[in-house]
């Protein structure tokens, strides 16, 4: 790959990763609730909240105060920073090789560069996702201790199917913004954000859009990645029954426990519109961070491949002076 290829990747990579740490810690307290929201109707003697100012304001009052919506969120910055910068440099470098991609090309580019980078993040937002729900969990050390002990290692990846399916989020949204943006202001197909407003707005309604169509996805995910404890469902009645049953009915058990069984049992047994409890806070969530993002990241890109180039000079005058 080209040097100016490769710096643009960097740049990308860094800036985009730097963008999805400001908006996360910014919107954090948002996807504490409507995480908690997610899970609700299967939590054991928990409150149930009435949407996302009811939580917001039950949290605050019975948990502690402000600080208790920032439960897990150096974890969260943390994970979203090394996913961000592991899926922009993936999709920048996937993109740059194949110069005119097609729809089904540009929506596997993205979800490729999503999978790869959620790899090595999964266990982190478990992580996340047990210290939001149980906001007596102190450390990440403590968190993996215990889901290696109530699941084992393979546990840590505990929603990962979930997570391969939702790759298609970042890439339709990638997807629904190039092409707003390629209709709305052609410019933005090469310049990076020529007018902050205007990108925020294209990406946050792209960000919308993907987030409607996978959202009963990250209900499933967030249920699998739930703790064992907390879950009204008994999994040692599962695991007695799975011995009296036939190979067949274990195979079913097993597929129920995929994030495609989650969302047919909740269906079932709670109802379609289940599937989307918290959703309005997750559009406004995402509305907001993904907006937030680009904008950071057009600005930070530009200031990273500038100050590069006005790097150049002294750092080839070093060269020379050591030779």
């Amino acid at each position: 790959m080209p040097s100016n290829a490769a710096l643009d990747a960097l740049g990308h990579a860094v800036s985009g990763s730097i963008g999805t740490g400001i908006s996360t810690a910014a919107i954090f307290p948002l996807d504490l609730v409507t995480t908690r929201l997610k899970a609700q109707r299967r939590l054991k003697g928990s409150e149930h909240y009435n949407g996302v100012v009811d939580g917001l304001r039950a949290i605050v009052s019975r948990e502690g105060g402000i600080a208790a919506l920032y439960h897990g969120l150096g974890p969260d910055v943390g994970k979203s920073l090394v996913d961000s910068f592991l899926f922009f440099g993936f999709y920048t470098y996937l993109r740059q090789r194949t110069r005119h991609p097609t729809v089904i090309q540009e929506l596997g580019l993205g979800a490729l560069a999503g999978a790869c980078s959620r790899a090595i993040t999964t266990p982190i937002s478990n992580v996340v996702t047990r210290m939001q729900m149980q906001p007596g969990t102190e450390s990440l050390s403590q968190s993996l201790d215990e889901i290696r002990k109530e699941s084992g290692t393979s546990g840590l990846w505990s929603g990962y199917s979930a997570t391969l399916i939702l790759t298609m989020n970042p890439s339709l949204t990638f997807f629904v913004n190039r092409r707003l943006a390629k209709r709305v202001i052609p410019a933005l197909e090469e310049e990076d954000i020529p007018v902050a407003w205007i990108a925020f707005l294209l990406a946050a309604l792209s960000k919308s859009a993907a987030t409607v169509l996978t959202y009963p996805f990250q209900t499933g995910r967030t249920r699998l990645q739930m703790p064992t404890e907390l879950d009204c469902e008994d999994p040692l009645d599962d695991k007695k029954n799975q011995k009296k049953k036939s190979l067949l009915s274990q195979l079913l058990v097993l597929v129920e426990k995929t994030v495609f069984g989650v969302i047919l049992r909740i269906i079932n047994k709670e109802g379609f519109r289940a599937l989307y409890d918290g959703l309005q806070g997750e559009l406004l969530k995402g509305f907001l961070s993904h907006g937030l993002t680009m904008v950071t990241k057009g600005f930070l890109h530009r200031l990273v491949i500038r100050l590069w180039i006005l790097s150049q000079p002294q750092l080839r005058k070093r060269l020379q002076q050591r030779h």
